[in-house]
């Protein structure tokens, strides 16, 4: 099998973003202890490539949330987009990288502090607008909904791949229940 030809400095981002993305998959797929050659076979780049990009498997790991977080602040921003539809992605994401988040985190990490202060600005406008539209109980702050994501990343992680959809749905169902205005 011939070889790609090298094009240098000027596939670093693009190389950086296939090893993100693989690396969700493959952590996703076979967990966070998952050979990182295979991660660098699945985004096309040679190993060396990998580690110029990220020395540590942490590193790769905090690239993924890192990416993670980027796109739950994206949805965040759209007109239009509600605090379940957010929810609703960071939910998809924990399903995806369950072992990731437990194997790579735990509280108090200060590397995590920044990616969850980012989360909670993005979730802010959409609990505000979630208790303004009733959906949520008055007194429902982001913190609230920190500590259901945060319950849920712990169960995701203690659940098989096989049921980790239906019981973590049927787990944020009952949080919201909970999180819901009283009648």
């Amino acid at each position: 099998m011939p070889s790609k030809p090298n094009r240098g400095p000027s596939a670093a981002a693009e190389n950086r973003a296939a090893l993100v993305a693989a690396a969700r998959d493959v952590f996703g797929e076979h967990g966070v202890d998952a050979p990182l050659s295979r991660v660098a076979r699945e985004a096309g780049v040679g190993q060396g490539s990998l580690y110029r990009h990220f020395p540590t498997r942490v590193a790769l790991a905090y690239a993924v949330l890192d990416e993670n977080t980027r796109q739950v602040e994206d949805l965040a921003r759209q007109p239009g987009s509600t605090l379940r539809e957010v929810t609703d992605l960071i939910t998809h994401q924990i399903e995806g990288n369950a072992t990731l988040i437990s194997r790579t985190t735990h509280e108090g990490d200060p590397e995590l502090r920044p990616l969850e202060v980012r989360i909670g600005a993005a979730l802010a406008p959409k609990v505000a607008e979630a208790r303004a539209a009733g959906q949520v109980a008055a007194e429902v702050t982001v913190d609230d909904i920190l500590l259901a994501v945060g319950l849920l990343a712990a169960l995701a992680a203690r659940v098989p791949v096989a049921d980790r959809h239906t019981r973590v749905e049927a787990a944020w169902e009952l949080l919201m229940r909970g999180l819901a205005p009283r009648a």
